[in-house]
């Protein structure tokens, strides 16, 4: 069995994990790092974020000035839009993993790739018991650290090597974790089993509410943006954002049958005005469903029409045939059945509990000097660089505290 000594051991190549060894390759050159990365290559899930163009950051993250300092210094140059999004000034993903890479090699920073860790103990010092494969067969590795730093990610997009290994190693440390689920996804809703399906490919402006029964007619979410009805649901980055409200308690019984989704396709303005001015204008005789055709893309159209009596002359409607069209049009109605799993989901909600967690290092509170960086803590937020925001300073902050105290 193959033993080696580092000062630090970084379990995870991703964006945590590569910000804390560029870090301490800078700030304390004299440490030994060893970045342990069970993919064939680091910086595999920073290649595919922002679809390709990595949103590093927002303006309006915590630790944004912290994070732009690092990056200016290791010479990304970036842009930031009116929004708070900033990106590599190429827009290309690869470009930053690359440069974060190329950054830690050239600053002595060891990398072992294709290499997955087992387990790690902790005695005087940490002892990392890891496994690898070439073409002579399977080799187990010991390696000795005084400080490690658990970068692994959580569970979202586990084609990049993010498939919750960090959650064993924590608790069998005695941490405790906050049951993951993915978030950051789509939502699969039971009116796609009723024709909604004819949806799929639709996008339209409007404002997404997200109610539980709990707590009645009041929104536990409402956000305004792009909905996209797909082949099996709802998608787009309001719904997306929506999904980290729809947390769930087990053992209350509750299920996603507790929420239901209302969509404002109209939020300019109440209908129902549009609707009088027709009835008692000179094309009154129109049939209802037309009503809706400049409203809404066709196919939202054609949805709704199909559930009043379409055919009906604008003039005939009554009181309630009008605000039958006005509910479908601004509360349209969705019940989720399930959220799309791991594969597709941007990020993980839940982890290790950050009660256990110092929220200024990084540091564990029950074994000194192991440091749980990025997704693997149970801290997650919305779209727009806030959840890359997270890795980069938990990161940064677990290399700093190393190097204080070494």
């Amino acid at each position: 069995m193959e033993k080696r000594k580092y000062d630090v051991v970084i379990v995870g190549g991703g964006a945590s994990g590569l910000a804390a060894a560029v870090e301490l390759g800078m700030s304390s050159p004299d440490l030994s790092v060893l970045v342990i990365e069970k993919m064939a290559e680091p910086g595999r899930k920073i290649r595919a974020t922002g679809s390709g163009r990595c949103n590093i950051t927002n303006t309006k993250a915590a630790g944004y000035n912290r994070i732009m300092e690092f990056f200016t210094r290791i010479g990304l140059v970036t842009r930031a839009y009116e929004n708070g999004l900033v990106y590599p000034y190429s827009e290309s993903a690869a470009d930053v993993a690359e440069l974060l890479i190329a950054r830690a090699k050239s600053l002595g920073i060891k990398f072992c790739c294709g290499e997955e860790v087992l387990g790690i103990k902790k005695d005087s010092e940490f002892e990392i018991e890891s496994v690898y494969r070439d073409e002579k067969g399977e080799h187990k590795v010991i390696t000795e650290a005084d400080y490690v730093i658990l970068a692994t990610g959580g569970k979202a997009g586990p084609t990049y090597g993010t498939t919750g290994d960090g959650y064993r190693i924590a608790r069998e440390f005695g941490h405790n974790i906050v049951t993951p689920v993915p978030v950051l996804t789509g939502v699969e809703c039971k009116e796609w089993e009723e024709g909604a399906v004819a949806l799929g490919g639709t996008r339209m402006q409007g404002v997404v509410s997200l109610y539980k029964k709990a707590t009645g007619d009041t929104p536990i979410f409402q956000e305004a943006g792009e909905v996209q009805f797909t082949k099996y649901g709802l998608s787009g980055i309001c719904v997306f954002n929506m999904t980290r409200c729809m947390r769930l308690d087990r053992d209350k019984g509750e299920g996603l049958d507790d929420f239901v989704v209302r969509i404002n396709l109209f939020p300019e303005g109440n209908l129902s005005d549009y609707i009088y001015a027709l009835k008692n204008g000179e094309f009154s005789e129109m049939p209802a469903g037309e009503i809706l055709r400049t409203v809404l893309k066709a196919s939202l159209a054609d949805y709704i029409a199909d559930r009043i009596d379409k055919e009906k002359p604008v003039s005939a409607l009554d009181e309630e045939g009008i605000q039958k069209i006005c509910k479908l049009v601004h509360f349209m109605e969705f019940h989720p059945m399930r959220l799309r799993g791991w594969k597709d989901a941007q990020a993980t909600s839940g982890g290790v509990s950050l009660e256990e967690i110092d929220e200024r290092t990084s540091e564990s509170k029950i074994v000194p000097g192991l440091y749980i960086t990025g997704e693997l803590a149970d801290k997650d937020f919305q779209c727009g660089g806030f959840n890359l925001s997270n890795a980069w300073i938990t990161g940064l902050g677990a290399a700093d505290d190393i190097a204080d105290k070494c």
